[in-house]
């Protein structure tokens, strides 16, 4: 993700993970957005924090699987 000093904005991407999947619900402290999948797009830092950390979570969840799958 790229963070852009001057308007307190990041550029994010988000990958499809379907044909229909287009997007994504994103909400913090209490405001919401729908954030477009397949496309980059600058978003508030507050919402690509959490989409950025969203996705670090879920490739750690499939490195763990991925692990013990190959444990047993």
């Amino acid at each position: 993700m790229k963070k852009n000093i001057e308007s307190n904005t990041k550029t994010v991407f988000i990958p499809k993970a379907s044909k229909n999947d287009d997007s994504l619900f994103v909400a913090v402290n209490g405001r919401r957005i729908l954030v477009k999948k397949g496309e980059t797009v600058e978003l508030p830092v507050h919402f690509a924090e959490v989409i950025e950390n969203s996705l670090l979570a879920a490739r750690k969840a499939e490195s763990f699987i991925e692990a013990v799958s190959s444990e047993v």
